[in-house]
């Protein structure tokens, strides 16, 4: 998969980002449910964060973020963004099946992935949920966006589905399902047709 990605940011196909930005409201109320339930703002880690486009977001509502990504040009991307933005937020080049707490850090109360676990092979998904595990708080929340089907060609995302989540996470337990409705804007309609879903999971 990082192939593929590599490729995409270098020729600019990030249809990804158009689909974040234009279901940004949806995104928002996510974020304000955790920080309701919470208290506040916490800490966040946005796993395979791309441009920043999310982890910006946090940083503007008030939270500690960090970001982790293992293509350069995405993270180059992120920090311009942070900076144009006027927030703060860290942006590493780790993989998220290794989060190494000297550069990533740890204690994180909130973990957002959007699109990276249904992307990874069953080995690499078991060790991402290790890594975010050991990097989480007892109390711990996590927002996935994973498609229900693979997205189209072998290098595409395969898409994974709760047993699939429920398998790796073994830590963790999904507390609410929601399909987003299928004429989401700026989701492509290779993507709509993967049954896109957030999966909410809270450490046991």
């Amino acid at each position: 998969m990082s192939t593929f990605y590599n490729i995409a940011y270098a020729v600019g196909f990030t249809p990804w980002e158009k689909a974040g930005q234009a279901d940004g409201d949806r995104i928002a109320r996510l974020f304000e449910r955790e920080e309701v339930d919470r208290g506040g703002p916490g800490k966040a880690l946005d796993l395979g964060c791309g441009s920043g486009l999310h982890a910006v977001t946090l940083a503007q509502r008030g939270w500690d973020v960090t970001g982790v990504d293992v293509i350069g040009k995405a993270l180059d991307r992120a920090r311009r963004r942070a900076a144009a933005a006027g927030v703060s937020a860290t942006f590493v080049h780790a993989d998220v099946t290794q989060l190494p707490t000297d550069t990533v850090g740890s204690g994180f109360d909130f973990f957002l992935d959007i699109g990276c676990f249904h992307g990874l092979d069953a080995q690499n998904r078991r060790a991402m949920a290790r890594s975010v595990s050991a990097r989480a708080t007892p109390n711990a929340t996590l927002v996935m966006l994973a498609f229900g089907k693979p997205v189209g060609p072998p290098f595409m995302p395969t898409g994974a589905k709760r047993s699939d989540i429920e398998e790796a996470y073994v830590d963790w337990a999904v507390v609410d399902v929601l399909k987003p409705p299928t004429d989401t804007p700026g989701l492509p309609k290779i993507a709509r047709r993967s049954e896109p879903t957030l999966y909410r999971l809270a450490r046991r």
